[in-house]
């Protein structure tokens, strides 16, 4: 009798595949998540801004993340860095060409238990970010 569908090992090779592929878009979902605010979200001033943002993302539990910094452009606008919209800064490190806007949140207080409780300022700068498989993978910092 025949075998019908495709050979296990096929689809062995797709599974690994998809696998592979996933875990980098889970890499870029976690950027997306942590740093990409775009429009921004209104607040009255950028404490209340940092305070909402921060919880809202998930970066108060179960401990509060000491600085985050929040990217107030385009997903698409970030991802061009990674190709001709940047330029490269050693490994996988890339400068953006351009100016982006951006809120950094600092916790305040010493203790990094919730309730957290961030102080925020605004800047407009360039930006140092990882990329992996054409995507944003990690937020370094603010040139």
């Amino acid at each position: 009798m025949a075998q019908r569908g495709p050979h296990p090992t096929l689809l062995l090779v797709l599974l690994a595949a998809c696998l592979a592929l996933a875990r980098g878009q889970t890499r870029y979902y976690k950027f997306l998540r942590q740093h990409v605010d775009y429009p921004k979200t209104a607040a009255p001033d950028t404490r209340t801004y940092c305070n909402q943002m921060m919880q809202r993302r998930g970066m108060t539990s179960p401990v509060c993340k000491f600085t985050n910094t929040f990217i107030h452009d385009s997903a698409a606008s970030i991802t061009t860095i990674c190709g001709s919209g940047g330029t490269p800064a050693g490994g996988n490190l890339r400068v953006s060409n351009a100016y982006f806007d951006l809120t950094t949140c600092r916790l305040q207080g010493g203790s990094q238990r919730p309730p957290c409780n961030y102080n925020g300022g605004t800047s407009t700068q360039r930006i140092r970010i990882a990329c992996a498989g054409g995507l944003p993978v990690h937020y370094d910092g603010a040139i």
